[in-house]
């Protein structure tokens, strides 16, 4: 039999955990995800849209663009109780999840894509990969740094996988020392 106040105790914990910022995936309109930035930003919700820039070529000109690095996509660090904000939000569609249950991102795979856009390094985003060896680069600019190695294009690139929205964004790693996990 459970006691009144070893109930309370559990929801407290559950409301202190709706409560406490995580960060979740969203999912907007195609090629809204600036202005679904500038808009969460207006209204002091803080977001996270990856940004790369890539050299277009035209017939007449190339150019440098930014564009984000995840297609329809943008990340929000929110307490689980404030997600409404964000969704009632223009050209925001849904919010990222599984089994009807929002599913937040770990800081770590966050705090990576940082690391990864500020190094001159080439940055590629493929859907999901098959799982390969873990890895650990140990020294170099990404040093800490956990993931997997897989061979892409012929080239071996180091791999962090953002389960929540089925992506990854993979990194040349020469110029990095690794170890397998």
């Amino acid at each position: 039999m459970v006691r009144c106040d070893e109930w309370v105790g559990a929801k407290d914990v559950r409301v202190s955990k709706e409560r406490d910022p995580e960060w979740y995936a969203f999912v907007t309109r195609p090629r809204h995800e600036k202005k679904v930035k500038s808009y969460l930003d207006d209204a002091g919700i803080t977001s996270y849209l990856p940004m790369r820039k890539s050299l277009n070529q035209w017939q007449d000109r190339k150019k440098w663009v930014e564009a984000p690095l995840f297609s329809c996509y943008i990340f929000s660090y929110i307490p689980f109780i404030y997600r409404y904000d964000v969704l009632r939000t223009p050209s925001v569609v849904r919010i990222v999840g599984f089994n009807n249950e929002p599913t937040p991102v770990r800081s770590e795979e966050i705090e990576a894509i940082k690391t990864f856009l500020n190094t001159n390094n080439e940055v590629d985003v493929v859907d999901g990969l098959l799982p390969g060896d873990r890895v650990r680069i140990i020294a170099g600019v990404l040093a800490g740094h956990e993931g997997q190695l897989v061979n892409y294009r012929g080239s071996k690139r180091f791999e962090i996988y953002i389960s929540v929205i089925g992506k990854s964004v993979l990194m040349d790693v020469r110029g990095n020392k690794i170890a397998k996990l």
